[in-house]
């Protein structure tokens, strides 16, 4: 007897159902890439920043070659500028997704930030949250970042601990 069968040819699977009308789940490429240009702008503003740094207390020297001082201003220049780098590196993210739900390498893809249950803003507690989060991400050999290849919303563990998601404007 021969089993007469229909053949269909492969499909390729669908891309999950966006969030919204003209809002889609963020392309995974899109995401690291804006990710890697916010480092990039932030490790630029943390160099210049630094070498102002080391003018600062490099004009403050005196003294011997064997015994160098540094002046209390030029010290406590360097100081308030070493607080100024750490408060910006730290509300860098937080603040643009408040502003707006984008960093400028977000913009860069049209990617945004927005809260999971409603697509709404987040709030400053889910920024903090999600920064916190982009930590605990990272900490466990970037386990965290790489979850986003497998939850079916794209939502990595910051995103998880924050309520967000992260959606693309088409």
């Amino acid at each position: 007897m021969s089993e007469s069968r229909g053949t269909t040819g492969w499909e390729a699977p669908s891309e999950p159902a966006g969030p919204g009308p003209g809002v889609q789940f963020a392309p995974y490429g899109d995401r690291l890439v804006a990710y890697i240009l916010d480092g990039i702008i932030i490790g630029v503003f943390v160099i210049v920043a630094t070498v102002i740094a080391a003018i600062v207390l490099g004009t403050g020297l005196s003294g011997t070659r064997e015994n160098p001082t540094v002046s209390p201003a030029a010290a406590g220049g360097f100081v308030a500028i070493i607080v100024v780098v750490i408060v910006i590196a730290t509300a860098y993210f937080p603040w643009f997704w408040l502003r707006g739900g984008a960093t400028p390498g977000m913009k860069r893809f049209r990617l945004r930030v927005v809260r999971d249950s409603d697509g709404g803003r987040i709030t400053g507690g889910a920024a903090v949250l999600r920064f916190i989060g982009m930590w605990v991400s990272s900490a466990v050999f970037y386990l965290g970042f790489a979850w986003i290849l497998f939850d079916a919303r794209r939502r990595g563990w910051h995103d998880l601990i924050a309520g967000t998601v992260v959606v693309k404007d088409v």
